[in-house]
């Protein structure tokens, strides 16, 4: 019973995260799709970030963090957006598409850019379904999924889907802001500038 409570939750509050993202990324005449799909996936995995609890004293907003709980829980992300479309009808080839074909399907804002648009408007969804940061995580990443399904038609899914594993691979390797502090893990940085 507690698996269907949860998996409830986590449909509905993907729902929400799908339609919030698409809401705040319009502008006149639409929505660039690759944009809201990379913005959606980064938040998954900026909230599987958020649940790691690193303490980071002298990390920057923006700077990559290589960790040994982003190696280990990342994966789930990708699972999640795959098994997801498979339940939708759409087959993803065995590896996600490394090259994107050209500059139309990149992302039109950065990772912090949309880590500050979407964050404030996922945390009170989150808080509603009374959600865990790593489900809110499973959340974003079955709206990513809800997402690359809705803009089939305009944004071939392969490419898609490479474009959220990279994306989820950002949100849970980056230092968001503001950084959290927590119990100390293992991790190196990287610096923002080299």
């Amino acid at each position: 019973m507690v698996d269907l409570e949860l998996g409830k939750k986590l449909s509905n509050c993907a729902t929400e995260y799908a339609n919030t993202t698409i809401s705040a990324l319009k502008f006149p005449g639409g929505v660039h799709r690759p944009t809201v799909i990379a913005a959606c996936a980064r938040m998954a995995g900026t909230s599987l970030f958020r649940s790691f609890a690193l303490h980071l004293p002298n990390a920057k907003p923006g700077q990559a963090v290589l960790s040994s709980e982003a190696d280990q829980h990342s994966p789930m992300l990708l699972r999640t957006a795959a098994g997801i479309l498979a339940t939708l009808g759409i087959t993803l080839p065995a590896s996600p598409n490394g090259e994107l074909p050209d500059d139309k399907a990149k992302p039109m804002q950065g990772f912090l850019q949309t880590q500050r648009l979407l964050e404030p408007l996922f945390l009170p969804i989150q808080a509603k379904y009374a959600l865990s940061a790593r489900q809110a995580g499973q959340a974003a990443a079955i709206a990513t999924a809800l997402l690359i399904h809705h803009f089939a038609k305009h944004l071939a899914p392969s490419v898609a889907f490479g474009l959220a594993a990279f994306s989820f691979a950002e949100g849970s390797k980056t230092a968001p802001e503001p950084v959290t502090l927590g119990k100390n893990a293992d991790y190196r940085f990287i610096p923002a500038d080299g």
